[in-house]
């Protein structure tokens, strides 16, 4: 069943009074919140008898509950919630900064920017449904590339050599892991500097033998870091 869509008219704008804006607040979380309630409840097959018995309240209070016309106990709700394996969570939000009041670390609450609801609008799509769908596209990628990092490094291309000889105990599987995060950096310049330092952290003290001079050794990360670019470049 499609969950109505009550923003349209709850979003509208009615007064400049912080007592007005506070109440359309309460009548949107009002409505949302029974909403989902009952539906939950209908999934679960029960009737608003049979969760009464199950509470150990009468239906009344089930109905009490699922009214978005009536004031609400937190501790009522969570009973409520609880009787059907469901949780509430909650996060309060200032400004940009939000923080998750819930105890559930399975279920992280965030906040989407507006650019994500026009896109999800013009999809035609709820903003859970795209963001998700959005991730798992974004997850698909992400271990495309990764697959395309680990390839590349265990080839015999002669770049793919010099880094496994600066790679030491580390495996081609972290180092993959570490040049996607470089290639996340939006400026080429810090992208050479970002591989660069993946190469570099590679090399312990002892190894001075690799140059004449510590400065050498630094053009050497830096050439092999571009060469590396180049190479990625084209994944």
């Amino acid at each position: 069943m499609k969950k109505p869509n009550f923003q349209a008219w709850l979003q509208q704008k009615v007064s400049d009074e912080p007592e007005v804006i506070l109440a359309g607040k309460l009548e949107y979380l009002r409505l949302y919140l029974t909403d989902a309630m009952r539906e939950i409840r209908n999934k679960a097959g029960l009737t608003q008898a049979q969760l009464a018995q199950k509470l150990g309240v009468k239906q009344a209070a089930v109905s009490k509950l699922e009214s978005a016309l009536k004031e609400h106990e937190l501790e009522s709700v969570l009973h409520y919630l609880h009787a059907l394996g469901a949780d509430l969570l909650v996060a309060v939000k200032q400004e940009d900064d939000l923080y998750q009041a819930s105890n559930n670390e399975g279920v992280l609450l965030v906040d989407v920017p507006d650019v994500v609801f026009q896109k999800a609008l013009a999809a035609n799509m709820s903003v859970r449904e795209y963001v998700r769908i959005a991730v798992e596209k974004f997850s698909r990628e992400d271990d495309g590339l990764r697959t395309a990092l680990v390839k590349l490094l265990e080839s015999d291309d002669s770049v793919a050599v010099k880094v496994r000889e600066r790679l030491g105990t580390r495996t081609i599987e972290e180092i993959a892991v570490e040049l996607e995060k470089c290639l996340s950096l939006s400026e080429e310049e810090d992208k050479i500097f970002a591989v660069k330092n993946v190469l570099a952290a590679n090399v312990t003290s002892g190894e001075s033998n690799r140059g004449t001079s510590d400065e050498i050794d630094e053009i050497e990360l830096l050439d092999l870091a571009e060469e590396l670019l180049e190479k990625l470049a084209d994944i």
